[in-house]
């Protein structure tokens, strides 16, 4: 039988429409694949799943979220304990307890100047309590709400603590809290600062710049070449120079340090920015008058004197806004023996004082610590324009070395009634004779000896022309009667 030779079959598709309709043909059930079985879930057991487990997720956030909480607030209460005891070393009178409440690795500086201020300060302890914390590398910033009895207002004030493993310990600033560093730069001024502090060198800047030049143009300085640095850092010290930035040790070829606005114990609604900048200008304005004094008071004469310059200071302060009060209110008050002595404050001088305090300023003397009663001036004669001198013959052959005030009986002492007296002089002539001229007054000042003579030299006008009105001036401004000057 004849072996059968496999035949293979061709079907040729002549063009497009063949494979077109050969792929539309039905298959047979042989040569299609077998229906794979899938399992749909309904969709009610979909949500009913993604429910149970967003609570699920949203209980273990609670409980760690809750724990979290927990341990902040029994960190917060230690601290709060801290603060606590941290005041009683002033109750009880005991330096043993104030050094052991402070942390032994801080520097022992400041440890002993917290120590001496403690013990010293014999009035009430403050009320301490804690508003919030900032925790970072087993430190901890408090801001606190410190309630003093000497002080009209309480005061925000922030301390830093660093956990020993046993407890809180009352330690010196922590840097890392103030974020990186960062610089403002102006035309005449440059401020180094760190980010917690950007708003109130932002706000404080700028407005600095602008005073410091009207300043200069006001007092008859020339405009130095030279850019002032400013250094704001998170450090509890009074403003300090630091000279080797410069041939001298004030400002401007040294830099000017000073406290982070966050470090002033501020009292409550005082910002950050207006505390930097009345603390800045004050400075800026002592600066200015020790200049004015280099220019002006070596005269023939000299009449230049703690008078001039302490009304000088005052006016300066003033009017760029150290002391945010109205003058209405305050200068009449000032002048007001009376009232005075029967501590009689007018509204919004307490809490003033209080900033002026915290920020170590004095504008016309006043103080509130510990009573603001205590440093008024006693009764004694009012002033005439004739009574705001303090001339005296120096002689630096025989004056230069000499132990005691100089030219002995010829020096006194102004008293404060005078200093403010003298101050509302420079206010009546900048305002009527306009500040322009007011290097002309202040060039008179070094170069005679008596008011009779300064005033023709400076405005062309008699002392009796200016004294009477200076006078009505007063009565009109602030309600000062004639009486006020006599």
């Amino acid at each position: 039988m004849a072996k059968k030779e496999p035949t293979v079959s061709w079907q040729v598709l002549l063009d497009d429409a063949h494979w077109e309709q050969e792929a539309a043909a039905p298959t047979t059930q042989s040569e299609s694949a077998r229906p794979r079985i899938r399992w749909v879930p309904q969709r009610r057991w979909v949500v009913l799943g993604a429910l149970l487990l967003a609570v699920a997720i949203g209980a273990a956030g609670v409980f760690f979220w809750q724990r979290a909480q927990n341990g902040l607030a029994a960190m917060q209460q230690e601290i709060q304990d801290a603060v606590v005891l941290g005041e009683s070393p002033q109750a009880r009178q005991n330096p043993f307890l104030a050094a052991a409440l402070l942390d032994p690795k801080a520097d022992p500086a400041w440890r002993a100047a917290i120590v001496d201020g403690l013990i010293q300060d014999i009035s009430l302890a403050p009320v301490a309590t804690v508003q919030r914390v900032e925790l970072a590398e087993g430190s901890a910033l408090a801001h606190l709400l410190i309630t003093d009895p000497d002080f009209p207002l309480p005061s925000r004030v922030v301390r830093f603590y660093r956990d020993d493993g046993a407890g809180w310990l009352r330690t010196t600033p922590v840097s890392s809290f103030w974020g990186p560093a960062e610089t403002w730069e102006g035309e005449h001024f440059l401020f180094r600062y760190y980010q917690r502090d950007r708003a109130a060198v932002l706000a404080a800047g700028p407005r600095m710049e602008a005073v410091y030049l009207q300043m200069r143009r006001e007092l008859g300085l020339a405009i130095l070449p030279v850019r002032r640095v400013v250094v704001v850092d998170p450090d509890d010290q009074p403003p300090t120079f630091d000279p080797s930035t410069g041939s001298g040790h004030r400002f401007p070829t040294g830099e000017l340090r000073h406290p982070s606005p966050s470090l002033l114990p501020l009292p409550v609604g005082i910002a950050e920015e207006s505390a930097l900048y009345r603390s800045l200008i004050a400075y800026l304005v002592g600066e200015l008058v020790r200049e004015s004094f280099d220019r002006y008071a070596y005269g023939e004469a000299w009449m230049w004197s703690n008078l001039t310059e302490s009304a000088l200071r005052n006016w300066l302060l003033l009017k760029n806004g150290a002391v945010e009060m109205d003058l209405r209110i305050l200068i009449p008050w000032l002048l007001d023996g009376e009232a005075q002595m029967a501590r009689q404050l007018p509204d919004g001088l307490a809490a003033e004082c209080q900033l002026l305090d915290g920020l170590a300023m004095q504008v016309l003397l006043l103080s509130c610590t510990p009573d603001i009663h205590a440093s008024l001036p006693s009764r004694f004669p009012v002033t005439r324009l004739s009574r705001l001198i303090t001339t005296y013959d120096f002689d630096f052959t025989r004056d230069a070395s000499a132990s005691t005030n100089p030219s002995g009986p010829m020096w006194r002492t102004e008293t404060r009634r005078e200093i403010v007296v003298a101050t509302t002089v420079f206010l009546y002539a900048a305002e009527t004779y306009g500040v322009e001229r007011l290097p002309a007054l202040l060039e008179a000042l070094g170069d005679y000896r008596s008011w009779l003579e300064i005033l023709p030299a400076a405005y062309g006008v008699t002392a009796e022309e200016f004294e009477e009105g200076w006078r009505q001036w007063l009565a009109q401004e602030f309600g000062v009667g004639s009486e006020a000057t006599r």
